[in-house]
Parts: C-alpha cells; sequence; structure tokens
C-alpha cells in the first residue's frame, strides 16, 4: 500500500513536474517570442528612425545649398544689373546708321539708343545726346506707378479713377479710367492727384531707391517730371527698363508684373511691344519720348527715343522712328 502511495505520489510528482516544466517552457518559449518581436520592432523602429535622421539632415544640406546657390544668383545679378550712373555713362555705345537711318527717313531729329538684351550690348545714333538728360515726361508714369503701387495708394490696375469733370482739350482724359487706362491715355490730371497723395518724402526717397535718372524732385510735387528738375538719358532708360523687364528693380515682384502688363502696347504671335510715351515743354524745349521693348522668343530689345517736337505733328513720329528701325532690324 505504501509503495503503491509512494509510486503514484512519484508519478504525480512527475506528471506535475512534466506539467509545471510544459508550463514553464512554454511560458519560457512565449516570452522569448514577445521579446524577439519587441527587439526586432524597436529595431526597426531605430532603422526608420535612422534613415529618416538621415534623409531629413541630407534634405536640409541640400536646401540650404540650394538657397546659397540661389542667394548668390540674385546677389550677383543685382550687381551686373544695378550698375551706377558713373558705370553705365562709361559704357561702350556702338554708332548704328540703321537707327540714324530711321530718324531721317521721317525728317525727324533726336537719338535712339537700343540695347540687346542677351549680349548687354548698346548702340546709338548719337553718342552725345544718349547720354544727355532731359525731363522724362509721362514716361515717369513707369516709375511713379510702381511707387504709388508700393505705397499701397493704387491696388492694382485694375482701380479706378472717377473724372473730376473738368473739360480738356485733350478728350480721352474726359471720362473714369483704370488705372491702366491712366496709363494708356497718359491721364496727367489722375497721376497729379496721386503724386499729391504719395508725398514728396516718400516720392524722393522713392527715386532714389530705384535710381531713376538724377531723382530731383524740385519745381513742384505734381509737376516735377513734366516741367521741373527731374532728368533722364536715354541710355539710364535703357538700363531702368532692363532691370523691370528682369524684376530686379527694389520693389515687389507683384509691382513690377502689374506694371509691365499697363504697358502693353501690341502683340502678334511672333513679339510682344510694352513702351511708354511721353512728351513735355520745359525752358522753351518741346520733346517727345518714347520708351519701352520688345520681346521675341530669341531675345528682347529694349529702346530709349527722345526727340525735337516743332509742332503737335510730330507727336505721331516717335513712335514711327522706332518701329521703322525695328522693322529694319528684322525683329518686328
Amino acid at each position: 500500500m505504501t509503495m503503491r502511495v509512494s509510486l503514484g505520489q512519484r508519478r504525480g510528482d512527475s506528471l506535475s513536474s512534466r506539467l509545471t516544466g510544459g508550463l514553464s517552457y512554454g511560458l519560457s518559449n512565449g516570452l522569448a517570442y514577445r521579446l524577439i518581436c519587441t527587439l526586432s520592432y524597436l529595431g526597426l523602429l531605430s532603422l526608420g528612425l535612422f534613415i529618416w535622421a538621415g534623409s531629413a539632415a541630407a534634405a536640409s544640406q541640400a536646401q540650404a545649398a540650394s538657397l546659397s546657390v540661389f542667394e548668390n544668383k540674385v546677389g550677383e545679378y543685382k550687381v551686373v544689373e544695378h550698375k551706377s550712373a558713373e558705370h553705365e555713362a562709361a559704357e561702350p555705345i556702338e554708332l548704328d546708321g540703321e537707327i540714324q537711318a530711321a530718324f531721317e527717313a521721317l525728317g525727324a531729329r533726336g537719338v535712339l539708343v537700343l540695347m540687346d538684351d542677351n549680349r548687354g550690348a548698346l548702340s546709338t545714333n548719337d553718342l552725345a545726346r544718349s547720354r544727355h538728360a532731359y525731363i522724362p515726361a509721362s514716361t515717369f508714369k513707369i516709375p511713379h506707378s510702381l511707387l504709388l503701387l508700393e505705397a499701397g495708394i493704387v491696388k492694382d490696375e485694375h482701380s479706378q479713377f472717377a473724372w473730376d469733370g473738368v473739360k480738356r482739350t485733350y478728350n480721352p482724359w474726359n471720362r473714369d479710367h483704370s488705372f491702366t487706362g491712366a496709363m494708356k491715355y497718359s491721364v496727367v490730371p489722375i497721376y497729379q492727384k496721386l503724386a499729391l497723395q504719395l508725398g514728396s518724402e516718400r516720392m524722393a526717397q522713392g527715386l532714389a531707391h530705384l535710381g531713376y535718372g538724377n531723382a530731383n524732385i524740385g519745381g513742384g510735387l505734381d509737376s516735377f517730371w513734366l516741367d521741373g528738375d527731374l532728368a533722364i538719358s536715354a541710355l539710364e532708360q535703357v538700363h531702368f527698363l532692363r532691370r523691370l523687364y528682369h524684376n530686379q528693380l527694389p520693389v515687389s515682384e507683384r509691382s513690377q508684373r502689374i506694371v509691365k502688363t499697363m504697358m502693353l502696347n501690341q502683340a502678334n504671335g511672333e513679339w510682344v511691344l510694352r513702351a511708354k510715351t511721353g512728351y513735355g515743354v520745359r525752358q522753351g524745349q518741346k520733346l517727345g519720348w518714347w520708351v519701352g521693348w520688345l520681346e521675341r522668343e530669341e531675345n528682347t530689345y529694349f529702346f530709349a527715343m527722345n526727340m525735337d517736337i516743332a509742332t503737335d505733328n510730330d507727336l505721331a513720329l516717335r513712335k514711327r522712328v522706332v518701329k521703322q528701325l525695328l522693322t529694319a532690324k528684322g525683329w518686328m
């Protein structure tokens, strides 16, 4: 009996041991499995974080390098485009017989400066007059519009201006205008009122900042560009226009794009012409201007022409001289 109990106990102990061992083994294997899974997960997570950190660092370095290159290009470009007045005056200009022929064909007397954008080459028909500064007259509406947009006085090219009711000789002035229309028709009364809103301090600082001509606003805040002390040469005009074309003036790109839109004159499938006329009288001298550029797919050509005006009939010659030249060059 004792032996049976002892044997039963041993068998029970043995079963208990096997059960306990099996349970321990199962638990041990389950824990090991979970531990392996956990470690694997943590390993993959660590590897993912490592790869992400490396990629982020590389992207950051690439972005920094890209930004550095961009900043260098912008800085370099501004140095190239924004030359001092002394540098511009010393630049070589070639005499071009075709330019003089365009004047002579129409019986006009004046100067035209032409700049090839791709090469930066300058040409003219009169070296001395190309560097002589004159009142800009209504070509001043180009920088003037930039300053008005930057100051927030005018919102955009669609801003409306009501006619003041004063009857004037030039009929297009006797109606309401958008900002684009005010430039297109050279509505002096609108720009005169806007100049007074801008004020002498912002006007003077703005012109100096733009590097426009002599930046002198003497002679009346509402007329200094018509018969006052502001002066700019044809050579300075083309340099200013080129900087505007490339959005390189020290104002917002938005303002520059709006003004360029307002300057649109003509366009077809081969070219786009953007320009502004001007006419002023100072100390008895009547002067006409036409400044702008012709955009083609392969190149852009900037021009600034001023000419003596004897009668009102000569005003039409401003555009005709330039167009005759551009046609003779095969660009228009």
